[in-house]
């Protein structure tokens, strides 16, 4: 195990945009840990004790390619039953599952060449009492998603990956003027409100969709209490966080003066953080917390942010925005291994900040954040992610071919040579001690085989968002396995892992719904969506989130493309 002792300092900027025991008869094979609670722990020599770590494939000749995963999918479906293919529902599951991704890459002459491009589809699996499970599929219905229908061609975008053809000069001008806040919001589900569930994007512009039907309900930007006239919103997470207590959801909006300070509150853009809530006649307001302000043009891309009982911590990787191109994204967005890590913790209290700052590192998806005493009483906040282990070898270009849909189904490209930093992730806790100012990391050990995995979009149990945890729930992915996925659960408190994998079963990002009279962390499911690559069908899986277990697979009348994120909604 290694520590890191960093140093602290000040500094602020910017965000920009972006981007998944026991065998089942002749099925699922599960990389299970052993009973030992030693694991993750080293020798005199340093060596990792691998007894009690997951296990996962990698011989590519038993893989076939998930490409179904990467193409469009034009069915739509309202309220389908699902068979039960295997197992049964648990009886006490009543809710829905959402999951939002690209669902249409093409129409007519155009073309888009990348997942986070593609127009957005939103699905829903949803559960009763009564153990009726149904499915729901519906595009979502933007304002480009709607042009495009009318114009039986998909418009020109602003794109992260590549676009054939190029936006001409005058479809460019369109989209910085007229398409100023795009709405294909094709990222992350959340509930924000009761009128439906909010369906998001790198943007401050959300969309609601009816909770059953997905229909459209409506678009907007939540109503913030401190913008002035002379300043202009800009920019928010993908993903909002949960306030452990409160349960007020928490983001930023980037806020730029257009005046310079002269008449507007503040001299210069900042990151402003709110907390959100729905208000008596439905709408949603944004109360201001605190500002973390952008200096020097040193703008970031902030994916995810984490919140604590007091405090909202907001982390600056070291990708950065370089703002050359309106409409190419991707160009804009790179990586510098100069760039040192800043994270930024904010009291909800009277909006104080602190500033902590690591060498550079890489992640997009928070673990969890959480406060603690240390042995001498002082007060830390902790911060998990999953990170690259490595930033020395990241390529000098747009990290956004990653997920260019060429890539992800050519069987002989090799990310270990093109890719090398980003086939090696290791999870590391960031220690901000709030009485001495001094910040440090621990790196886990790689609690998983081959350590050549993607080890990404983590969930937890909503109810220990904010607090002391133990158990986070992820999706791995071997790409030159010919993209083979698996499901990982690691107790970051014992340093233990197990896994579940089963050749040619793709499954995603993996959501947590807890049991209702649950009185421990894991007591409950995980479920996600997964590709059967001999035959292009979807299933969803349900599995036992204490041992990963395998108690429902029901039968998805369309193949579901990959989505990136969702959310489990109680009683809906």
């Amino acid at each position: 195990m290694l520590i890191h002792n960093q140093k602290l300092s000040l500094v602020a900027f910017l965000t920009a945009l972006i981007v998944l025991s026991l065998a089942i008869s002749c099925w699922a094979q599960v990389a299970s840990a052993s009973d030992d609670i030693s694991g993750g722990t080293c020798d005199a020599s340093g060596c990792e004790v691998e007894s009690s770590y997951a296990k996962f494939s990698e011989n590519a000749d038993e893989w076939v390619m998930p490409n179904a995963l990467f193409e469009s999918c034009l069915e739509e479906v309202s309220n389908a039953d699902l068979p039960i293919v295997y197992g049964n529902v648990p009886s006490w599951l009543d809710g829905t599952l959402y999951r939002v991704g690209p669902g249409l890459y093409e129409l007519g002459e155009r073309r888009v060449n990348n997942m986070v491009d593609a127009l957005s589809k939103v699905h829903r699996w949803s559960f009763g009492k009564n153990g009726e499970a149904t499915f729901t599929s519906s595009f979502l219905k933007s304002s480009i998603y709607n042009r495009t229908r009318e114009n039986n061609e998909l418009v020109a975008i602003r794109h992260l990956g590549q676009m054939h053809p190029p936006a001409s000069t005058m479809e460019k001008l369109q989209i910085m003027f007229y398409d100023s806040l795009p709405d294909n919001n094709n990222i992350a589900a959340w509930e924000l409100g009761k009128s439906g569930v909010t369906i998001t994007a790198e943007s401050h512009v959300y969309i609601d969709v009816d909770f059953r039907s997905l229909n459209f309900q409506k678009k907007y930007s939540a109503k913030s209490d401190n913008t002035g006239m002379f300043e202009s919103e800009f920019l928010s997470a993908s993903h909002f966080w949960r306030h452990p207590s409160s349960g007020d959801s928490i983001n930023y909006k980037i806020v730029i003066p257009l005046d310079k300070g002269i008449l507007s509150k503040n001299e210069g853009p900042a990151y402003h953080l709110y907390r959100y809530k729905e208000n008596s006649e439905g709408d949603i307001d944004a109360k201001f917390v605190g500002r973390v302000p952008i200096e020097k043009g040193d703008f970031r891309v902030v994916h995810t942010l984490g919140a604590t009982e007091n405090y909202i911590v907001l982390p600056r990787f070291s990708l950065y925005v370089d703002f050359n191109d309106p409409v190419d994204i991707g160009q804009n967005i790179k990586f510098s291994s100069t760039k040192p890590v800043y994270m930024d913790v904010v009291s909800m209290k009277d909006g104080s900040r602190k500033q902590f700052t690591f060498d550079a590192h890489e992640s997009q998806h928070i673990f969890n954040s959480f406060e603690r005493y240390n042995e001498k009483n002082e007060l830390e906040i902790v911060v998990d992610y999953p990170t690259l282990d490595s930033v020395d070898n990241v390529p000098d270009k747009n990290i956004f071919e990653l997920l260019n849909i060429e890539t992800l189904t050519n069987p002989e490209f090799q990310y270990a040579e093109h890719w090398e930093a980003y086939t090696q992730f290791r999870i590391r806790r960031f220690i901000l001690n709030m009485d001495t100012g001094a910040g440090h990391i621990y790196d886990y050990p790689q609690m998983w085989s081959p350590k050549n995995l993607q080890v990404e979009f983590p969930y937890i149990n909503d109810a220990y968002r904010g607090l002391p945890y133990c158990y986070v729930y992820l999706q791995t992915w071997h790409h030159d396995t010919h993209n083979a996925m698996g499901i990982m659960k690691v107790d970051m408190c014992r340093e233990k892992s197990i896994g579940w994998q089963e050749v040619n079963k793709f499954p995603v990002e993996p959501v947590f719904a807890a049991r209702p009279d649950g009185t421990e962390e894991d007591d409950g499911i995980i479920m996600s969506p997964v590709l059967d690559s001999t035959d292009n069908s979807t299933s969803l899986y349900i599995w036992d989130a204490k041992n990963l277990e395998v108690l429902t697979i029901l039968s998805t009348p369309i193949t579901v493309p990959f989505t990136l994120h969702g959310v489990w909604i109680n009683g809906v």
